[in-house]
């Protein structure tokens, strides 16, 4: 018995060896993908669609936590083996990382004071002509950005790095607007409410802006193919089995899944 239970010990001690050690990037400050709970634990979409991800392949996961802007570039210098946090597919970023496949597709929104012109806009072009030389805040190392600084003429582009940050400084008037994923925004204009922000006409897609890219995926180092080929199998899976639909629902009540 005592060289069954040795025997049973050294397996499991051996499948763990086995198992590999990934290190998680994001940029907890972006709820509902991302946030940091009362007890300073990582929680969101991000976080469970990675560790779900991690489950799949048999990965034991290290989630670290960094300012956006510092994600990519951490990963490109092995900081990080992935970042998970809502980082969009573009062909700027395709050039220095690579990526999953997509599991989210989601919409952005343009947030302004109530009374603004670009309020009634009823179109992207509406919104851009409404915004030109406005001041917009965007979050640092962002699509957002890049969409301000190719399509608002005149814009300027104000850098932030967490969001609600943009929202404060839109209530007080320091800013004319700000752009960000629309499920970001949501709890940040319901908690400041609907007589300091309203959103400005329709949610802008890559049908609007190319530069809001391909959906959301895993980032990880250019090269890596194995790993590549094991969280797109994973995310692939997930995807067909309903999987990340059901954690969309829990986290923002409707489905971001990418279709």
């Amino acid at each position: 018995m005592k060289r069954l239970t040795l025997a049973l010990g050294l397996s499991l001690l051996a499948t763990a060896a086995c198992a590999a050690d990934l290190r998680i990037g994001t940029s907890a400050d972006y709820p509902p993908w991302e946030s940091v709970d009362g007890n300073g634990k990582i929680i969101g979409f991000d976080k469970d669609v990675g560790d779900e991800i991690c489950k799949r392949i048999a990965a034991n996961c290290n989630w670290q936590n960094q300012a956006y802007d510092g994600l990519l570039p951490g990963l490109q210098v092995g900081k990080f083996d992935l970042v998970i946090s809502g980082v969009s597919i573009n062909e700027e970023r395709s050039q220095k990382v690579d990526f999953s496949a997509a599991y989210a597709d989601a919409p952005n929104a343009i947030v302004v004071a109530p009374g603004s012109a670009a309020a009634s806009a009823k179109s992207a072009a509406d919104i851009t002509k409404a915004l030109a030389k406005s001041a917009i805040g965007i979050q640092s190392g962002t699509t957002h950005e890049q969409v301000v600084r190719a399509h608002f003429p005149g814009a300027d582009v104000r850098v932030y790095e967490r969001p609600d940050q943009i929202a404060d400084d839109l209530v007080a008037g320091r800013i004319d607007a700000g752009l960000m994923e629309r499920s970001a925004w949501e709890p940040l204009v319901k908690d400041r409410g609907a007589i300091k922000l309203v959103y400005a006409g329709p949610l802008l897609t890559s049908a609007d802006f190319a530069e809001f890219g391909k959906g959301q995926g895993v980032a990880m180092g250019k090269g890596k193919a194995e790993l590549k080929a094991k969280v797109d199998g994973a995310v692939q899976a997930m995807l067909k089995d309903g999987t990340v639909s059901t954690i969309a629902q829990k986290w923002f009540g409707y489905d971001v899944s990418k279709k």
